[in-house]
């Protein structure tokens, strides 16, 4: 027999069943089929199937299984939120099953049927179940679409529910299902004290529990997948902290990220600029740039905000360096070296080639104290005296930071200005920097403006140039014009073409002073300044302007609160009946009003009988009593 004859027999076998194994492992992909069991755990709460909810739960498993780039990008997802969303789930005592929940996206809206929730809204939180947790939902934010924050709203939406159904099976179909099928199918009576504490059992034997079969079938599939996931780069969520004031342009600048991705993971930022919220811009940065952010965010500290430059600290960059590293400044004329990423007392100690306690002494630190990145540290004794004689304290200062912008010792600010020990400073108090308070001197505090208030007076200039910028783009149209005219001589001007930059300015500026913010503001005892504070406006000597026919006719009355019956017209602040009122404007929110007022929110509510924080343009609020 011929051997080689034999062997081309043998190697031809080999090729048919590698090929017949490589057909039948394909066909197994093809044909993904799923072996669901008989009960799912959820929580504390196991899940028992029939036939017809097994059958679904398979159909559902495949369907998903069947897109597989949507479920990539569900994992993804899940990689990125999960360390997020897992810490706060555990501090709200929520188990951490729910966790699946975060980017799920089906909501049971009736009985027969499952649609989708809100494009870019966690947690499936409808508006109804968003207002009850008290998150923000106007025309700058939602933040039902902000991850930390709709997770926060969410955790609390559960503990309730959890409270009042008995059970977290109940409590997890109520999140994904509308309130009206929980109580059509009375789940709060069929599912209540199913069992101990310890091990509920709920028998999931009907379609009609649609959404809560889809979504423990998205859940067996991503507990699946998820071990073996490794995403292509490795990513994680940054908070960025100093987020008020900022647009989303500037922010994907002074980071270097892409805008695409910031505008993909925000979509709960609806105005141009970040409002006064708690929400802040989440940036999805590789987990490698993760050094390099938190440099940028320091060197961009505060750079939203228009302050004014106080001309101190001077510094002037050097060019020599001791050989060791490190970037050197001449620091009110002293020497200074900046703290970089991951620096402290001890290696800016060694790149000076100081002693590490004198390190610490010429700039009032402590050994274990962590540094501030890009701060430019004194490597000379501070010297006793300021240049200046006086500081006003801006917001977020304290002693220390006066201290180093000044280049005075920290000894010496507490002694100038009576301080037995450091304590927190009041915006707009007044620092001696030169000498000692005099005791029978007050302290004395500066009116400053707020910084919010600059942030929202920033916004809104930012928005009026460009409807200013569509207006002069427009084509000229016809109106009618209004003029302010005395008593007896009425004149009224023939219609003409105007553009946007037209001169006839003098009734929009009348306007604007009438519309201003408040001018009375509380001052503080110790205020050196005697204040005139504007009495209310005269109603009889304001002539009021001349209108046309048409003009008038479709002049829309402005809503009016219901608490208020009181008509204000060109003024948002006005006293009447022993009260002062405010008619609320165009950015105006609750929060503000009771900041430029002196009042809290619960007087707003008492006051006025109000049930949400949200507030219509036009509304007339009582303030306080006279």
């Amino acid at each position: 027999m011929d051997l080689r004859a034999f062997r081309n027999i043998v190697y031809l076998n080999l090729l048919l069943g590698c090929w017949l194994n490589s057909n039948s492992f394909a066909g197994d992909i093809d044909s993904y089929n799923p072996v669901v069991p008989n009960e799912v755990k959820f929580a504390n709460v196991t899940f028992q199937l029939n036939d017809v909810t097994k059958y679904l739960i398979l159909n559902e498993m495949k369907d998903i299984q069947s897109n597989r780039q949507v479920l990539l990008n569900k994992l993804e997802k899940a990689t990125l939120f999960f360390p997020i969303v897992e810490p706060i789930l555990r501090e709200q005592g929520v188990p951490d099953d729910f966790k699946f929940l975060v980017n799920y996206d089906k909501y049971q809206s009736s009985v027969e049927k499952n649609g989708i929730p809100e494009a870019g809204v966690f947690w499936c939180l409808d508006r109804q179940k968003a207002e009850e947790v008290d998150l923000l939902m106007n025309e700058q934010v939602d933040e039902r679409k902000h991850l930390i924050a709709a997770t926060r709203g969410a955790a609390l939406c559960l503990r309730r529910n959890n409270v009042l159904y008995s059970n977290w099976g109940a409590t997890l179909y109520s999140l994904i299902a509308h309130k009206r099928i929980i109580n059509q199918l009375e789940v709060n009576r069929k599912w209540a004290n199913v069992s101990d504490n310890e091990n509920q059992y709920i028998a999931l034997d009907s379609p009609a529990y649609i959404s809560l079969v889809q979504f423990l079938a998205y859940k067996l599939v991503i507990e699946q997948e998820f071990p073996a996931f490794k995403p292509q780069v490795s990513k994680i969520v940054y908070e960025y902290p100093y987020s008020k004031g900022k647009s989303l342009n500037r922010i994907s600048a002074e980071l270097k990220v892409d805008l695409a991705i910031l505008n993909e993971y925000n979509p709960w930022l609806l105005a141009k600029n970040v409002p006064d919220t708690d929400c802040q811009v989440l940036v999805i940065i590789p987990s490698s740039r993760f050094s390099e952010i938190r440099v940028l965010t320091e060197l961009s500290k505060k750079s939203g905000l228009p302050t004014k430059d106080l001309g101190f600290p001077l510094l002037k960059k050097e060019t020599k360096s001791k050989g060791k590293g490190g970037v050197f400044y001449q620091i009110n004329n002293l020497e200074g070296l900046q703290a970089e990423m991951c620096d402290n007392p001890v290696t800016m100690a060694y790149k000076a080639d100081i002693p590490l306690k004198r390190f610490v002494e010429y700039n009032d630190i402590k050994e274990n104290d962590l540094l501030q990145i890009g701060q430019v540290y004194y490597l000379e004794d501070k010297s006793a005296k300021a240049s200046v004689p006086f500081h006003v304290v801006r917001e977020g200062e304290t002693l220390w930071s006066i201290s180093q912008t000044y280049g005075v010792k920290l000894e010496n600010l507490l002694k100038y200005n009576r301080f037995e020990t450091v304590q927190r400073l009041q915006r707009g108090r007044i620092i001696w920097l030169q000498t000692t308070r005099p005791k029978n001197k007050p302290v004395e505090y500066i009116n400053m403006p707020d910084e919010l208030e600059a942030i929202d007076a920033m916004v809104r200039a930012e928005s009026n140039q460009e409807m200013n910028e569509e207006v002069l783009n427009k084509e000229p149209m016809k109106i009618d014009t209004v003029v302010l005219v005395e008593k007896g001589k009425v004149e009224v001007k023939e219609n003409i073409g105007i553009k946007g930059n037209t001169n006839e300015v003098s009734l929009a500026i009348k306007e604007k002073e009438l519309n201003s913010s408040p001018l009375t503001q509380e001052i503080r005892k110790e205020e050196t300044m005697n204040l005139n504070l504007p009495k209310t406006v005269d109603k009889t000597n304001i002539t009021p302007p001349v209108q046309t026919r048409n003009e008038t006719e479709s002049k829309a009355t402005p809503p009016i609160a219901p608490q208020s019956t009181n008509t204000l017209k060109d003024k948002t602040t006005e006293q009447q009946d022993n009260f002062l009122y405010h008619k609320v404007r165009k950015d105006d929110t609750l929060f503000r009003i009771s900041v430029n007022y002196n009042v809290t929110l619960d007087d707003l509510w008492k006051l006025n009988k109000l049930s949400s924080n949200i507030v219509k343009v036009g509304v007339v609020l009582k303030i306080r009593s006279l």
